[in-house]
This record gives C-alpha cells, structure tokens and sequence, in this order.
C-alpha cells in the first residue's frame, strides 16, 4: 500500500512536539532507529534548539512517527522517523511535507538532508518530493557503517511550480 486508507488519513494528526516530550522521542528512537539511536541528551539538545520544528503524527491517538528539521535561510532535515506497524500507510510522507510546509513558511530556500544509501524507500520518498541527490558521503551512519546519500529540495522552484503542493 502507498498511502493512507481513507479512514487512517481521517484520523491521522499532527502534534508539536517541545521539552516535554524528550522520553517519548527517545523511546521513539530506540524502537525506530535502534542500531543507532540518538540519547535522550541529544534528543533534549534538539528539541530546546533554536530554529528546530519537531512534529508526531498520531492516529487514533497513538504515535505513530515523528520527524524534526533546523530551519534557516536554508532548512535540514534531522530526523523522520515512522514505527514499523505504520510503514507503508503514507506517515512518511505526511511528515514530510509538515517539514516542508514549516520551512517553507519560515522563508527557507532549500533543504537537505542525509539518508543511509541503502534505505531506498526513504530515498523514493524524498525524491517524490522533489529531492535531488547531490553527492554522497562516506562511512556517515555508524551501528552499522555507511554511507549518506545527500539530497536537496529547492523551495523556490517548488513554491513557483502551478499548483503544486506538499
């Protein structure tokens, strides 16, 4: 399935997340990430930084992911992340285009992020978005070691496009 049933994209909702959320968020990363997830310091450090917009989605009341980006003049994506049991129903991508609405509004012109080479659902997801690959670094990701696509959007050719949106 590549979307949300109508019934799961009716329930499904945003929720900010802040200080107050750092155990969830690191329980989140220990389930979703876990050969390699953030502490709950590195996890309390992003939520408290300036610039940063942390989402969850929930359906029927339970998280079901949760994404981050640091925004500027240009915008990073730091983290997506969606539980096994919700892949494939569109959380991602749902997540995704909150990243962008928020950098977008922020006056962002690009965003990047990095992506394990081999997490080819991720790499499709992002590119049906409108990411570019832009190079590739070596031995990024640790438990296990590999290497980073990098990806770029650029907001203003997206917000210039005719009826396009995220």
């Amino acid at each position: 399935m590549t979307g949300l049933v109508p019934s799961d994209s009716e329930r499904l909702i945003l929720r900010r997340l802040g200080v107050g959320d750092i155990d969830l968020v690191t329980a989140l990363e220990a389930e979703i990430f876990a050969e390699d997830p953030w502490t709950s310091a590195m996890v309390g450090e992003e939520l408290r930084a300036p610039g940063r917009h942390y989402v969850a989605a929930l359906l029927d009341d339970t998280v079901v992911g949760y994404a981050g980006i640091a925004i500027g003049s240009d915008a990073d994506v730091m983290t997506i992340g969606v539980r096994m049991s919700a892949r494939g129903r569109g959380v991602g991508t749902f997540l995704l285009a909150e990243l962008l609405r928020a950098a977008r509004e922020a006056g962002a012109q690009r965003v990047f992020l990095e992506v394990r080479a081999s997490n080819g659902s991720a790499i499709g997801l992002y590119a049906r978005a409108g990411f570019t690959r832009i190079g590739r670094v070596r031995r990024y990701f640790r438990n296990p070691v590999e290497d980073a696509v990098t990806m770029r959007a650029d907001l203003r050719r997206e917000s210039a496009r005719p009826g396009h949106s995220l």
